[in-house]
């Protein structure tokens, strides 16, 4: 089985390269950099010629604000380059993999979200991930939509997201303040990877999965327990989701699980064996 992937250098992309690495499965790799999307032609030809049984696209412009202030790139890469993948696995019988996240939902509701629950993205960065699903899930009949709570991982770009900044804080003894009201369920990107591998090898019925670890918890939480098993010394303040300014609305409680896959282990026992590894 050869898999094709773009968008390399992320959490979920490093990850999922270092686990087809030690189990020998045969991965072509991209970084979002070095195979544009949005070159239609290009992304044909490449296809073609290397002939991929299954394609993930896990490039993408993340972030709320980053995609409220460059909102016609973050719909060109999310939106318009999944459409480009739809059409081309689509024509050549290759099954695609369009990663997404669980920014689609409005985060209002106290219980966490499953696959059957209706998305309402009422950002830019939501909006595009979730056209990008509607492209896949209209056009191609052999298609996985994946979506992902808060990854933490290793990652092969210098891009921080939310818990590499808290790691490198926590090191340095740093006073953080942290949203206890901001739900989640934070997810080790190997963990995500090694189920999506799952997926594929035991050929799953097509559609959307969520895959997080088990566990629904606020950031302060998550934090404080990265804290106990760094040996850390900051003070952690605890704060609301709303003392930290956004450009564009942000989801509060998005949370998710999955009703079509086995559980995944609970957060605290990956976030230790994360720990451990990167230590």
């Amino acid at each position: 089985m050869k898999i094709l992937i773009i968008g390399l250098s992320g959490c979920f992309g490093t990850e999922f390269k270092n686990l087809c690495l030690n189990n020998n499965i045969n991965l072509l790799g991209f970084k979002s950099s070095k195979l544009n999307i949005l070159d239609y032609k290009l992304l044909e030809k490449k296809i073609k010629k290397e002939k991929p049984r299954v394609v993930i696209n896990s490039s993408a412009i993340v972030g709320i604000n980053q995609c409220e202030e460059e909102y016609s790139n973050a719909f060109s890469v999310n939106s318009i380059g999944a459409l480009n993948l739809a059409k081309i696995c689509e024509k050549m019988g290759i099954i695609l993999v369009q990663t997404s996240t669980h920014a689609v939902f409005d985060g209002k509701r106290k219980k966490s979200y499953c696959e059957e629950d209706l998305p309402r993205p009422n950002n830019v960065y939501s909006g595009t991930k979730y056209l990008s699903e509607l492209f896949v899930s209209s056009i191609c009949k052999k298609f996985y939509v994946i979506r992902f709570p808060t990854l933490f991982g290793k990652r092969s770009n210098n891009q921080k997201g939310f818990v590499d900044k808290v790691y490198v804080a926590l090191k340095e003894n740093k006073t953080l303040k942290i949203a206890t009201d901001k739900i989640d369920s934070p997810t080790y990107a190997k963990d995500a990877a090694k189920a999506l591998i799952e997926i594929i090898k035991k050929k799953k019925k097509f559609g959307t999965y969520h895959l997080a670890n088990e566990g629904k918890i606020s950031f302060y939480t998550f934090v404080n327990e990265l804290k106990k098993l760094l040996n850390s010394k900051s003070l952690i303040i605890k704060a609301k989701d709303e003392e930290f300014v956004s450009v564009g609305f942000k989801p509060l409680k998005t949370s998710i699980v999955s009703k079509k896959l086995k559980k995944m282990r609970n957060w605290k026992i990956a976030l230790k064996e994360y720990v451990d590894e990167i230590n």
